[in-house]
């Protein structure tokens, strides 16, 4: 959480020495502005666009310092199936509906309910999200997000299977374990099928490992007896033995891992020549085996809710991606995936409906050589698909029809890759990858891929079914398809990927790092007047939260034009009248020569903004002054001998008054007051707003030469002379802010 001492403190209601807050004070502001409460409640202060998928949310002041507001920038609460389309009041629109989801974990709310078909056991409905085979006995069971993470999957795989009875012994069996089994009396012998032989009725094969626990005793020889348990393909028979545990010529307690290396294995002690001996207290301690995914459930709902049930299969054994191995997840940083072997193994849809384009493709994978996580194909022809290939310092996005095609590729570091690649289906591509750098690469290649005819089917790990070719070698983590370009929905999206799995997404976009930008798209007018200041253009919302830290105010920079952040008051210097008062509050962090506005309609240069006035600063000394642009080639000019301090705050004062005795101004700078006076009144004709943080020309054109880099905490504007106030009004604002 990052949240300023101030703020921590709860100090956004403080008043001045005698209880009173800013608008009681001095009530009749024309417009008044602050992260603070000005009225003593606990007004709404400010709407703010988190930064990672665009999303609003309204704040009163007490929400401002209790850290409420830098948490809700920070925060990434919304899966990929829950996310709502953009509206003017943020993410609350109709949801995006994916065409396909996969992945091990939910992917929302809205996560499809399925039938658990072609389970060996039968299962109630239920959110599944992988239907898993085990090695053993090639038993099939689905497994909701939970259940891969909580155990039960492990459980399942690795589970003992019984096929019988002992073979000249006695006990009990269960799916787990053996305890205490009674072969007392056994006389071993080395023949096939010996009656001397004890046999176990368990099953473990292809790489299975087992660990088994026995007690020997009445160990007698006459010859050169080593009897030792066996991993066998038949009970009592000691042909096609493929391991064996340790071979005991004494009595004792002895503990053997058996690693199967064929199918069909059964446990018998055996090879023996002559004498006896009595096995008690056997158990198997563990059983580790293998798992594969058979079916990758589709997650994805229609506007209904409806399941779309485009699950991806692979009914051939040995083409099936693991998820166990060796009796543990197959898992990267603690997090589970499909493992593909890069040779055979890949998923694949039925035939799917409504696969024209656009198309948009976010995959995350952790590469271990070249392949391609996801593809849009047509199931007969070589010539159709839109993929994305994961190559060793790229993803590229491989679209091709008929003849034509191209691959467009951006340069990402590392194995771990999230991966974005849309196509409008009319005349571009792009392909942004994500792996602790960002990269987007756009590409316009004509004609080539208008159409997407005949598409009817997604692979996954594999380019095309029609060749069986770029199968992927790694782990596959989740994918999510659109049949809709979703460029204006990325960062939502890959936000909500990019925390889930602890990819290290940029600065500004990352909720998983807490790095979140939040930015300011209403800053409200407390005074009633109902004067919001209001900037709908993204680009040019000034910032509250920089990479996840707030910043104790509004900040205002001017990189270019385009970017430039800016507010207005919604009132003119023709509206101040002839008697009137601007209050600003803040600091300036960059060191410039020129003269810059912080509050007011000024230009700054020649050409001045005829018929404006407002408060400037050259931050590169600190002089601040008030200034009346009369006409575009002169302007009065009122000098403040107390000056600002770079990177510090500090609150100017300036209320101007036409009187009988003739015009006069009052500025006051922190704790420094003086007093101005002229002979002839300012002219006030401009009718463009006032501008806060940002220069403006006569036309109302941006200025960024001449607008202030810096953090803007309080903004004041009054119609009337504000003379008597003076004192109490700064005051109030030193015992907020500290400032001299």
């Amino acid at each position: 959480m990052h949240v300023s001492l101030d703020s921590a403190l709860g100090r956004q209601r403080r008043l001045n020495s005698v209880g009173e807050s800013v608008l009681q004070i001095a009530p009749n502001a024309a417009a008044a502005y602050s992260l603070r409460s000005l009225t003593g409640g606990d007004p709404k202060v400010v709407r703010v666009r988190r930064g990672s998928d665009n999303h609003e949310q309204d704040f009163t002041a007490s929400e401002v310092s209790s850290g409420a507001l830098t948490s809700f920038v920070n925060a990434q609460v919304v899966a990929p199936l829950d996310i709502q389309e953009l509206t003017a009041t943020g993410r609350d629109g109709d949801f995006l509906i994916a065409k396909a989801a996969y992945s091990l974990r939910s992917l929302g709310t809205r996560q499809a309910t399925l039938a658990a078909t072609g389970d060996t056991v039968a299962r109630a409905d239920g959110k599944f999200v992988a239907q898993v085979r085990r090695n053993s006995d090639d038993a099939l069971k689905s497994f909701t997000a939970t259940e891969v993470t909580d155990g039960t999957l492990l459980a399942f795989v690795n589970q003992i299977q019984t096929v019988g009875t002992a073979v000249n012994g006695t006990g009990s069996f269960d799916n787990y374990t053996v305890s205490n089994l009674s072969t007392t009396g056994f006389s071993a012998d080395n023949s096939a099928g010996g009656t001397g032989s004890a046999g176990f009725p368990y099953v473990f094969k292809d790489d299975d490992v087992i660990v088994v626990k026995y007690t020997v005793t009445n160990f007698s020889s006459t010859a050169s007896l080593s009897p030792q348990v066996r991993g066998v393909n038949a009970i009592n028979s000691v042909t096609g033995k493929t391991n064996s545990g340790t071979a005991f010529t004494a009595n004792g307690t002895y503990t053997d891992t058996l690693t199967a290396t064929a199918d069909g294995t059964h446990l018998m002690f055996a090879d023996g020549n002559t004498g006896s001996y009595t096995i008690s207290d056997f158990e198997i301690v563990s059983h580790s085996s293998n798992g594969f995914v058979k079916t990758w459930y589709d997650q994805s709902v229609d506007a209904g809710g409806s399941a779309h049930g485009n699950h991806a299969v692979q009914a051939i054994a040995g083409d099936q991606p693991g998820i166990v191995n060796a009796g543990a997840l197959v898992v990267d940083n603690g997090i589970a995936g499909l493992d593909f072997d890069g040779t055979d193994d890949f998923l694949v849809t039925s035939s799917v409906s409504g696969l024209e384009g656009p198309f948009s493709m976010f995959s995350t994978s952790v590469r271990d050589t070249t392949g391609h996580t996801v593809s849009f194909s047509k199931s007969s022809a070589n010539n159709r698909y839109f993929a994305i290939q994961e190559a060793a310092s790229t993803s590229i996005a491989v679209p091709r029809n008929s003849t034509s095609g191209v691959s467009v590729s951006a340069s990402v570091s590392g194995a771990d890759r999230l991966t974005f690649a849309v196509t409008t289906g009319e005349t571009s591509t792009s392909v942004g990858a994500l792996g602790g750098t960002l990269a987007n690469t756009t590409d316009d290649y004509g004609s080539n891929f208008t159409s997407i005819s005949g598409i009817d089917q997604i692979a996954i790990g594999l380019l095309r079914t029609v060749s069986e070719s770029g199968h992927f070698d790694g782990r596959i983590r989740e994918i999510i398809a659109y049949t809709s370009d979703q460029t204006d929905n990325r960062i939502a999206i890959e936000a909500n990927i990019g925390e889930a799995y602890g990819i290290d997404l940029p600065s500004g976009v990352d909720p998983g790092f807490d790095q979140v930008d939040g930015f300011v798209e209403t800053w409200y007018d407390q005074s009633g007047n109902g004067r919001d200041s209001i900037n709908t253009t993204a680009t040019q919302q000034p910032i509250i939260v920089d990479a996840g830290v707030f910043q104790d105010g509004l900040k205002f920079t001017h990189t270019d034009t385009t970017n430039g952040k800016r507010l207005f008051v919604p009132r003119s210097a023709a509206e101040l009248g002839e008697d009137f008062a601007l209050i600003w509050v803040g600091k300036v962090t960059e060191s410039d020569t020129s003269v810059n506005n912080v509050l007011g309609g000024t230009r700054g240069t020649q050409n001045y903004a005829a018929g404006t006035a407002g408060i400037s600063i050259k931050s590169s000394d600190g002089t601040v002054r008030f200034v009346n642009e009369d006409s575009i080639s002169s302007k009065i000019q009122s000098l403040s001998s107390t000056t600002t301090t770079l990177n510090e705050d500090s609150v100017v004062f300036a209320t101007y008054e036409n009187s009988e005795a003739g015009p006069e101004l009052t500025l006051q700078v922190d704790a420094g007051n003086q007093f101005f006076s002229f002979g002839s009144p300012y002219v006030l004709t401009s009718t463009k707003d006032i501008g806060i943080m940002n220069s403006t020309a006569s036309n109302g054109t941006y200025r960024t030469q001449e607008s202030t880099t810096g953090v803007c905490r309080e903004v004041l504007v009054y119609d009337t002379h504000q003379g008597d106030n003076r004192v109490n009004l700064v005051n109030n604002i030193n015992n907020q802010y500290d400032l001299f």
